[in-house]
């Protein structure tokens, strides 16, 4: 969801820095002056010499920081800066010399980081300081997930949507995994297997098709999709999703669009800090992190659990949805000169004896699971990066690598039942009557996947446009296990290879053009099939045009390109047979063809003070789309299948509207509406989780920096007619409207107690695309302590 704030001091401080390429001389600052003016204060750096250039500024609970990497404080006296109460809010002002040529402003907020803008003017760096409030007057403004640079969002012509740390944190403990914290935003929807492990479906598409990168390195998918909830929320500074296809940017993984996670990162300025998170309640619940924090150094463990969830009519959910998880992680930098650093980090989660309801079969089905569990998944993430920031106005690097691990074990129980029938004999004999049988099965399956990635690029300014260019590799090697039969699937690897180059261009202040293409190539192998290669080359273009400066519009074309992947293409059985959560059995087929999308965005944008708003009409065109198709029934090693992957080709299209009202410092009311048709022009009906159902979100939003408090309705439309696990057409999850609560109160800065009320009125629905019962009424209580 969009959302309001300030102009932040980020967004002047990338303007000034494409503006000034021979900022890397050093300016003396030989005065500070504070004045007032209306609605806040000035602080007003006098500079000789030169302009200041000023690095990305930070707010870390109540302190807004901003460093200047071309200054030297020469104050009469020879004496830092420092000014206790300029202002109702305020606490202090600060400007110290870290260095022989950096210099830092820091501004400190009674109860939370001030709003502050940082401006160029012929009086020197002027920074605007107004009282930080419950809600920010403008949206965050630069963005990296659009374009894999830091660019303006005024000039990201593509659809990207923003979740900040304070937004994070506010959704907190209602919000207890990323998926949750991204389902409020327009187009967006979850495809469930239990309360942690889930898909996001982005305008449609889901599983495999969304890319997850956390801090710029790939995460493969698995499975049937990437583990977004193996990152905890409480150590997330920032999420930001780049909706529809980008294969050109990213590769094969983004053919429905990209979610880019950044975790608590190390940095030298980082005071030490201990961080910590408490919320338990209903249906066994309980969440403890922790975090440690200093400079140049993040350690932090979190532990969760969950026990069977009931319904709105107070039944337990079928197969359970009881959960256990552990992660412990941590990140280290050293800087290696002024523009120069290595950053390391380690992650290592464990996921015990996780239920997974979204297994659970139609109730008319012959082959019923009984039980689904997750008996374990261990995810072991290493990862190394060396980051140049070069000089200002010059050519900017990095080249990051990574080894991950997953490991899981899936048990299933099933039941198959032969229905009694009675057998005539004839005139002369009694009929013979057959009775009903249930045949009770189990499987057990270990799998593994190995992926190694390494990914280097570069950003070089020429004149008024920007290039960012590099190389992406990553291999992705599955095997596994039957343990019932002791039988080996098919070992499979996958090889990505990919190079890119994408621009943007200021033709003129108000008319910014982008675009870029890549290359790609992919190499799949299986010891029991043929090896396949694919390759494709695909491009995105787009334009945004400030009509005045609240009104903008936008266009954007970007093409997606998918080869099958490797559990579609070999299966993981012997048999080449999986099982795919609310489809049941499969039979997989290696002769699929690519995926390929052409998807157009048209949005307008609307921001004047206290209201934003914006509309975006999208199409993605998709030819060899992969799903299923029905087949004679047949035993496999996963089940009797009734399905076989196949192509086909389908149509995705909507309209997205979202809005934002700031009645005052303290009071906001924000939403958003997507709308969603979709269609295949093959003839094969579509199936319930390739089809979103209408969506909405209308929160009001309280925050006076002691007191705070949202009260939230999702509004969910139904699916109509859609093609069921059973392979006959049915109706879909049906609409349903929910109502959450929350609030809270800070006793300091940095210690805050919460009460959420999810489902407040108890709604008897389903989540959306699986049939899969939603928790009833619960109520979770939060503690968050930071010192």
């Amino acid at each position: 969801m969009q959302r309001l704030g300030i102009y932040g001091a980020s967004v002047v401080a990338v303007v000034a820095t494409a503006a000034q390429p021979a900022w890397a001389q050093v300016v003396q600052v030989t005065g500070v002056e504070v004045r007032a003016v209306d609605q806040g204060i000035e602080v007003v750096l006098q500079a000789a010499g030169g302009t200041l250039a000023t690095a990305t500024p930070t707010r870390d609970q109540n302190v807004f920081t901003v460093d200047m990497n071309n200054a030297q404080l020469q104050l009469p006296g020879g004496q830092p800066f420092e000014r206790a109460k300029p202002l109702a809010g305020i606490s202090n002002i600060s400007v110290t010399q870290l260095g022989e040529s950096t210099l830092r402003i820091a501004i400190t907020g009674e109860t939370q980081a001030p709003n502050v803008k940082i401006v160029q003017s012929d009086r020197g760096l002027v920074l605007a300081v107004t009282p930080g409030s419950a809600v920010e007057e403008e949206e965050e403004e630069v963005t990296v997930v659009g374009t894999r640079r830091r660019t303006l969002r005024s000039e990201t012509p593509a659809t990207v949507e923003v979740k900040t740390e304070e937004e994070i944190r506010r959704e907190q403990p209602l919000a207890r995994t990323i998926a949750e914290n991204l389902q409020t935003l327009p187009g967006i929807s979850l495809n469930r297997l239990g309360l942690v492990t889930t898909n996001l479906n982005i305008r449609g598409l889901t599983g495999e098709r969304i890319g997850l990168l956390v801090d710029g390195l790939r995460v493969p998918n698995r499975q049937f999709g990437p583990p977004f909830g193996n990152y905890d929320p409480f150590r997330i500074e920032r999420i930001e999703v780049l909706k529809g296809p980008a294969s050109s940017i990213y590769g094969a993984d983004a053919f429905g669009g990209v979610v880019s996670l950044t975790t608590t990162s190390p940095r030298p300025d980082r005071p030490f800090r201990v961080r910590t998170n408490l919320f338990g309640g209903g249906y066994g619940e309980f969440v403890a992190n922790g975090e440690v924090q200093g400079p140049n150094f993040i350690v932090g463990a979190s532990t969760r659990r969950g026990g069977d969830a009931r319904d709105g009519n107070g039944n337990r959910i079928p197969l359970g949805t009881t959960y256990e998880i552990f992660d412990v992680y941590a990140a280290g930098r050293a800087d290696i000169s002024p523009i120069e650093r290595l950053e390391v980090r380690f992650d290592r989660y464990r996921q015990n004896d996780v239920d997974l309801p979204g297994f659970a079969s139609d109730p008319t089905s012959v082959f019923q699971i009984t039980a689904a569990r997750n008996v374990f998944q261990n995810n072991d993430n290493y990862s190394l990066a060396y980051i140049n920031e070069g000089v200002p106005g010059g050519t900017n690097f990095s080249v990051r690598t990574s080894y991950q691990q997953f490991k899981d074990q899936t048990n299933l129980n099933n039941l198959l039942s032969i229905p009694g029938r009675v057998v005539n004999r004839g005139p002369f004999l009694p009929p013979l009557v057959i009775p009903p049988l249930q045949i009770p099965g189990f499987s057990s399956s270990n799998f593994l996947t190995e992926t190694v990635s390494v990914s280097a690029q570069g950003n070089t300014p020429i004149g008024s446009a920007i290039l960012t260019y590099g190389y992406d590799f990553s291999r992705d090697s599955n095997a596994s296990q039957d343990l019932v039969t002791n039988l080996s699937g098919p070992l499979t690897t996958r090889t990505f290879n990919g190079i890119f180059l994408q621009s943007s261009y200021t033709v003129v202040p108000p008319l910014t053009l982008a675009g870029g293409i890549r290359f790609d190539t992919f190499d799949s192998t299986s010891n029991r099939s043929r090896d396949r290669n694919d390759s494709a080359v695909t491009f995105n273009a787009g334009a945004i045009y400030r009509i005045t400066n609240e009104f903008a519009v936008r266009g954007n074309f970007a093409q997606g390109f998918r080869p099958p992947t490797l559990l579609t293409l070999f299966g993981s059985n012997i048999d080449g047979s999986f099982f795919a959560p609310t489809r049941g059995p499969i039979v997989s087929n290696p002769n699929l063809e690519p995926e390929r999308a052409n998807n157009f965005d048209l949005g307008l944008n609307y921001s004047s003070g206290s209201f934003r708003g914006g509309v975006t009409y999208f199409r993605n065109d998709i030819s060899n789309f992969l799903g299923f198709t029905a087949i004679r029934s047949r035993p496999t090693a996963a089940g009797f299948a009734s399905f076989q992957t196949a192509n086909k080709r389908v149509i995705l299209q909507g309209v997205e509207v979202t809005a934002a009202y700031l009645f005052s410092p303290q009071w906001a009311l924000e939403g958003n509406l997507t709308y969603f048709d979709s269609r295949d022009t093959s003839g094969v009906p579509l199936q319930q989780l390739e089809v979103l159902p209408t969506t909405a979100l209308v929160r009001l939003r309280y925050d006076d920096g002691r007191f705070s408090g949202f009260l939230q309705s999702r509004i969910f439309g139904g699916q109509g007619t859609v093609l069921l696990a059973n392979n006959v057409l049915g109706k879909g999850s049906p609409a349903a409207t929910v109502f959450d609560f929350q609030v809270g109160y800070r006793f300091t800065p940095g210690a805050q107690v919460t009460l959420s009320i999810e489902n407040m009125f108890n709604a008897d629905y389903v989540f959306p695309t699986v049939n899969l019962s939603a928790p009833g009424i619960r109520s979770l209580i939060g503690l968050r302590i930071d010192f």
